[in-house]
C-alpha cells in the first residue's frame, strides 16, 4: 500500500509515525472521543509522540492511526467511504501545502495549520461525522491549533 509498515509509529518501535492528510486536522481537534478504546489509545500515543517533538511522515492511504481503526477493511478500504476519506486527505494537504512522502516536525505542521482559513477548514471537514456530532468546529480548531503542533 501507500503507507508500508501500517502499524508503525508511536507503538514502541523505531519507525516514524505516518499520518494521512486529514489526520493533521483530526489530531489537532482530538479531545478523547473516537471510534473505540483502541483508536483512542493510538491517537493518544500519536499525540504524545508529536507533543514530544517526534517527526512524522505524511502518507497517502491508511496511516498509523488507521491501523487501530475499526473501520479499516481489507485492501486498505474505509467502511465510511474510501473516496470521501481520500477527498478529505487531498483537501487537507492542499490547505497546508504539503505532499505525501514529506517528513515533518510537529512545529512545521503547526506553522501551516495556524495559517488554514475557515474556508479551507470547512473544505477538509465538510460532512465529517465528528463535526456533525458537534465534537469539533472552526472555533475549536482555532483554539487547539495554537496549543498543538508547536
Amino acid at each position: 500500500g501507500c503507507c508500508p509498515g501500517l502499524k508503525a509509529g508511536p507503538s514502541g518501535d523505531s519507525l516514524m509515525t505516518r499520518l494521512r492528510g486529514h489526520h493533521l486536522f483530526c489530531a489537532t481537534l482530538f479531545q478523547g472521543s473516537s471510534y473505540d478504546q483502541a483508536f483512542t489509545a493510538q491517537m493518544e500515543r500519536t499525540l504524545a509522540a508529536l507533543e514530544a517533538g517526534e517527526d512524522f511522515t505524511l502518507c497517502a492511504g491508511p496511516d498509523s492511526l488507521c491501523a487501530a481503526c475499526p473501520n479499516l477493511r481489507p485492501g486498505e478500504r474505509c467502511a465510511h467511504g474510501t473516496s470521501d476519506v481520500a477527498r478529505r486527505d487531498a483537501a487537507a494537504l492542499a490547505a497546508v501545502g504539503f505532499q505525501p512522502g514529506q517528513s515533518l516536525s510537529p512545529s512545521q505542521a503547526g506553522e501551516r495549520l495556524r495559517q488554514v482559513t475557515e474556508s479551507q477548514w470547512g473544505s477538509v471537514c465538510a460532512g465529517c461525522r465528528w463535526r456533525k456530532a458537534g465534537l469539533c468546529s472552526w472555533g475549536l480548531f482555532q483554539r487547539l491549533r495554537a496549543q498543538r503542533f508547536v
